[in-house]
């Protein structure tokens, strides 16, 4: 908890952090709202189609709101499983530029608080950062896989939901290995000497971004959190 309110005091107090923060944020609300649109939009094409099952115009009107209703609920709990992938993958740019100034920060290094420039070096390492979240969505999708098996058997729940758990703080505390070139076998040595924290914690931010608009505003702060966390485990601060 100590480390979570030192996250967010870290995004908050300074002006460059709090900008790199709410593009992500700001792209989570832009798809939100992007999907509800498309769900409004499509109102009257279910209309149409219900007229042709219900004689009545008016019962018609009433069964394509509800559908379109569940429709929106239904977008609402799969962006909610699939959001921290897509928002990662988009906002990634942004989200390892804040992991790296949070770091400087941190470890008493200068952070500039000029905007432009950070935006120029965002746009710099633009395809290294790509390059590395397509590594990381493959590697999400063949575990999620695994667990999607696991899954399929009551006895293996936990086993299931511990997997997933780790595969969100694995997507965040990735930005500290890839900053430092950390190879595969040095990823995995940090993963299972710190399994007990990284778990846990991936766990508590896999109960936030099942919450509807509240999961918006994770990405940043999960970015800030496993930063300090890494650095923690590594002993640097």
């Amino acid at each position: 908890m100590k480390t979570l309110g030192q996250a967010l005091k870290l995004i908050t107090h300074n002006p460059v952090n709090l900008f790199l923060a709410i593009i992500p944020t700001a792209i989570a609300f832009g798809i939100y709202l992007l999907m509800i649109f498309w769900a409004f939009t499509s109102l009257d094409t279910l209309t149409s189609y219900m007229q042709g099952i219900f004689p009545s115009a008016e019962t018609a009107g009433v069964v394509g709101k509800i559908l379109t209703g569940i429709l929106i609920l239904l977008i609402f709990l799969l962006m909610s499983w699939t959001f921290v992938i897509v928002v990662g993958f988009l906002a990634s740019p942004f989200n390892s530029m804040l992991s790296s100034r949070i770091e400087a920060m941190l470890l008493g290094k200068s952070a500039s608080d000029d905007r432009k420039s950070t935006i120029r070096d965002i746009i710099r390492t633009l395809g290294a950062t790509f390059q590395n979240e397509m590594k990381k969505v493959v590697f999400i999708a063949l575990v999620a896989g695994c667990t999607l098996v696991l899954n399929f058997f009551p006895l293996f729940y936990p086993v299931g939901l511990f997997f997933v758990a780790l595969l969100l703080a694995i997507q965040f505390i990735d930005y500290s290995w890839s900053r430092h070139d950390y190879p595969f076998g040095e990823c995995l040595k940090d993963l299972v000497r710190n399994i007990i924290p990284y778990s846990l914690s991936g766990f508590f931010f896999l109960l936030l971004i099942t919450i509807p608009i509240i999961n918006a505003f994770i990405p940043a702060l999960a970015t800030s959190y496993f930063t300090i966390l890494w650095l923690k485990r590594q002993n640097k601060i």
